[in-house]
């Protein structure tokens, strides 16, 4: 059993470290791609990867009219709209405001598994959410009051933020909204699908931009990037995170992803040179420390 359990939190720190990774992998990418053709890339070598796995399941699987219409569903908001605001986000903020709100999505799913589910709320829950919530308030807007300084990034910087917080808001109402397909079918099978899915659309949007703008001009490292995201930070990284989380407790697994926007705030501050201010890690401790809280109440 012990060694099973330490088998468990392997997988599951591992599968946060290679996300926690992401965030500066994707500000080398953007630096020779346009966000929409660096999702294409991304998910394109992921969906290339995953779809022989997808194929091996689908027997098994089976899955109905309804069933296929809530994936269309998923992909469309989970690796599409969401994916686009995360990352068009980021092209416009810093690594590390994203790697701390990435955090606050627990707060967001608690959020509206409570408003949309009706799912029972504690005292410790309320005071977590309004604990996560002041922290985005000060990430985004970098003050008790928003500023729009040139020193904190400037009225961008917080736009980038604030469409980070629109695309956690739809991966929330993606999570509480697909909880069925997640009871029916293995989470591994249904984040392969909705990956391979969402290439209906990256895939012509990929082509319209390279019919207009060529293919683009990649150095080593912008690669590099590219096939990271895909491999480590995507397939890898889910699979490592599932076959974790098969094997304890989704509260206990919950304590692991904390690791993100510790080590993918240090690793923007190490790789990219960001300055973090006071208010940044205010309000990070204190969605750090929400979730912190929505874990223990689960």
């Amino acid at each position: 059993m012990k060694t099973r359990s330490s088998s468990a939190w392997f997988w599951l720190i591992l599968a946060n470290v290679l996300w926690a990774t992401s965030y500066a992998a994707a500000k080398f990418a953007l630096r020779d791609l346009s966000v929409t053709m660096m999702l294409a890339l991304r998910l394109g070598l992921s969906a290339l990867l995953l779809l022989p796995f997808l194929l091996w399941h689908y027997r098994t699987v089976r899955p109905t009219r309804k069933d296929l219409l809530q994936l269309a569903l998923l992909s469309l908001v989970s690796f599409v709209i969401n994916k686009l605001l995360e990352f068009g986000g980021l092209a416009l903020s810093t690594a590390s405001d994203v790697a701390l709100l990435i955090s606050a999505e627990a707060v967001f799913t608690a959020a509206l598994s409570w408003l949309w589910l009706r799912e029972p709320i504690r005292r410790g829950t309320i005071f977590a959410l309004l604990l996560g919530f002041c922290g985005v308030y000060l990430v985004v807007g970098q003050g008790i009051l928003p500023t729009f300084t040139a020193a904190n990034g400037g009225f961008g910087r917080i736009i980038g933020d604030l469409l980070v917080v629109l695309g956690l808001l739809c991966e929330a109402t993606a999570t509480v909204g697909g909880k069925s397909m997640l009871i029916k079918h293995s989470p591994l099978v249904v984040t392969a699908a909705t990956i391979v899915g969402s290439m209906f659309v990256w895939g012509p949007v990929a082509g319209w931009e390279i019919m207009h703008s060529g293919w683009p001009q990649l150095d080593l490292s912008s690669w590099f990037a590219v096939v990271w995201l895909a491999v480590i930070t995507t397939v890898i990284a889910y699979f490592a995170w599932f076959y974790g989380l098969s094997k304890m407790a989704s509260s206990i697994a919950a304590s692991t992803l904390f690791i993100q926007p510790l080590l993918g705030t240090l690793l923007a501050i190490l790789l990219l040179g960001e300055h973090l201010t006071l208010f940044t890690v205010a309000g990070g401790l204190l969605i750090i420390l929400s979730v912190s809280v929505l874990s223990r109440q689960a």
